[in-house]
């Protein structure tokens, strides 16, 4: 007989205790027909305070395929899905929500490419269900921006909805940094890839936890741990402040000795504005210097990425 291949699928669980049975049963109903292929459904608890965790060990009970790790606090969905890239045994993994956001009825297009060559395969979202006029239009503005400053590509739609050949979550296992932003992570280790395209569903039940602030810190993330493009264009722009100033009091001060009048000048105007624009410019560069710093002591100090207090189904 021969020997089924395993797909790891790894799911970040914050307060979704109405969708784990939900989710788990999908699943498992699209991946019994995939008949060449077993898996193993990680979960990972990111320090819930509902009964996620007792809903993951109720379905573990019954399905010996379903495994879980729990957090002894929250760490963050980017770190969870890390938690359990580093457990995944399966010859390619796949990560994605556990709210049916990212439909698992995707699975088998998505095993479809890997087994045509692809080593990453992208899930692109055209349209969400229910999601706000405003939301959508900061996600469109965060890849815009995101783009224009980063070394790395990410495309617009692209979330946390993967799959991944072993050889390449092997490699993203290897990163060990803190300030991690896993679709331009995975986007910068390269490798072969293709896109499958997707409409995503509307939340089941249960609370996003992405909120306005955890969005913002996202997109920070998302900005400065890909690139260094920030700080360059600060000096081009600190250069551009100082030709700029050069130029204005040299041309006021032609006017002054053509004109041999005063009235000309307006040295407190001129004071003030130079003085706000340069003070505010200073504080910015300031800021994202900080940032950076914060970013390098976070790796420095080499605490763990995260901390487990229980496992169910794993050695």
């Amino acid at each position: 007989m021969t020997k089924k291949i395993l797909i790891s699928i790894v799911s970040p669980a914050f307060n979704e205790s109405r969708n784990i049975s939900r989710i788990v049963a999908e699943v498992d109903r699209i991946m019994s027909k995939l008949k060449k292929f077993n898996y193993e459904y990680i979960f990972v608890d990111d320090g819930s305070n509902d009964n996620t965790w007792q809903e993951i060990v109720k379905v573990s009970d019954k399905n010996k395929h379903i495994k879980g790790i729990r957090f002894t606090r929250n760490f963050g969905q980017q770190i969870a899905i890390t938690a359990g890239i580093d457990i995944a045994k399966g010859e390619a993994l796949i990560y994605c929500d556990s709210d049916l956001q990212h439909p698992p009825s995707l699975f088998p297009k998505l095993i479809n490419e890997w087994t045509k060559g692809s080593m990453i395969v992208h899930t692109k979202r055209l349209d969400t269900e229910g999601i706000s006029f405003f939301k959508n239009l900061m996600s469109k503005f965060f890849y815009l921006f995101a783009n224009a400053l980063s070394d790395t590509k990410v495309e617009d739609g692209m979330a946390d909805f993967k799959l991944l050949d072993k050889k390449v979550y092997l490699k993203l296992r290897s990163m060990k940094e803190k300030n991690r932003f896993l679709r331009g992570m995975v986007s910068w280790l390269g490798y072969k890839s293709s896109t499958v395209n997707y409409q995503a569903r509307k939340r089941m039940a249960g609370k996003a936890w992405y909120n306005f602030s955890r969005n913002l810190e996202f997109a920070k993330i998302g900005l400065l741990s890909l690139s260094t493009k920030p700080l360059k264009y600060i000096l081009n722009f600190g250069l551009l402040l100082i030709f700029i100033s050069t130029i204005s009091i040299v041309s006021v001060m032609a006017v002054i000795i053509y004109e041999w009048n005063i009235r000309y000048f307006s040295p407190t105007i001129i004071l003030v504005i130079f003085n706000t624009l340069l003070i505010g410019f200073v504080i910015a560069c300031l800021g994202i210097v900080a940032i950076y710093i914060s970013y390098l002591y976070k790796e420095i100090i080499k605490r763990p990425t995260y901390l487990i207090s229980e496992k169910i189904n794993l050695k």
